[in-house]
């Protein structure tokens, strides 16, 4: 059998901060760029953070060397970042009107997940933020990622049946369908959801999100996280998910001031914030901790 060839791999900079790109290949041939933070000689647990609509792995990492990914390396965390297809630095194709939410989960992650098999081995922890959270669970519950190599997961604001009520009534429902089928995708700037947009494909998935059975079948260890005020993922759409998940190790945080916290957090400021870096980001790393490979 020939050697494998081996994964293209860079040096890189966030800010003042170094870090290492590697470029994989998914199964459907789309390439994906993935950032590793902080590699060294002994690499402590792994860390894998997936990014959610509208994103890439600013939202993890700023420019500023603030985030996350720093937290977590600087707490001894071997940090890996992927930017699913066709966003930050994973090229866009000819393809990339078709590329669905289930093409993130049915070869993105799986890549992602293969690439730390060739490189270091072991389980690791998946973290996701919004969409990304869902994207976790979903390749979980569809069988693309392997059970056997995840240590736990961590999702924040991990929601796919609440929220976005008038997309939900058949006239809007239309309406969208038939905008995103001529644009081809949402310019995500032109709305300011972000720095990214998503393809018409990937969007049209939303309406028929199909993996329960699986996430009702799924050991995996999970922590999640509702903020109290998200107006995009709703609390009860978040404690939905958390309750169909089958794992018996699970633990659910509502992120509001009844529970003991600052404030009642909003979508994005349950992750970026400094109120989240105090509250949030030292809770995820305890069950990190917590989940360590024995």
């Amino acid at each position: 059998m020939a050697d494998r060839a081996p994964i293209p791999v860079e040096n890189d900079r966030i800010g003042p901060e170094a870090a290492r790109l590697y470029r994989v290949q998914t199964e459907d041939g789309v390439e994906l760029a993935v950032t590793r933070l902080g590699a060294s000689a002994s690499p402590g647990e792994p860390v894998i953070l997936v990014h959610g609509t509208f994103c890439q792995r600013s939202f993890w990492v700023s420019d500023k060397g603030l985030g996350l990914g720093f937290y977590l390396r600087d707490r001894g965390f071997d940090v890996w970042i992927p930017e699913v297809r066709g966003h930050g630095r994973s090229p866009r194709d000819r393809r990339y009107r078709t590329w669905t939410a289930e093409d993130q989960m049915r070869f993105d992650l799986p890549a992602v997940q293969g690439l730390l098999q060739s490189e270091r081995g072991g389980r690791a922890h998946w973290v996701g933020h919004s969409w990304g959270g869902v994207a976790i669970l979903g390749a979980i519950g569809g069988g693309w990622l392997v059970e056997d190599q995840i240590q736990s997961a961590v999702v924040l604001g991990a929601n796919i049946t609440e929220g976005d009520e008038w997309l939900k009534r058949p006239l809007p429902r239309a309406a969208a369908w038939t905008v995103l089928t001529l644009a081809g995708r949402v310019p995500a700037g032109l709305f300011r959801l972000g720095p990214e947009p998503e393809s018409r494909g990937y969007m049209l998935d939303f309406f028929r999100w199909k993996y329960w059975d699986g996430v009702r079948d799924a050991k995996v260890p999970l922590l999640a996280f509702a903020a109290a005020n998200d107006e995009t993922d709703p609390v009860p759409g978040c404690r939905f998910m958390f309750d169909v998940f089958g794992a018996e190790d699970k633990e659910w945080v509502l992120l509001g001031v009844e529970q003991g916290f600052s404030r009642d957090y909003r979508h994005v400021e349950m992750i970026v914030s400094k109120p989240a870096r105090r509250e949030v980001w030292p809770r995820i790393a305890g069950w990190l901790d917590a989940h360590a490979a024995g």
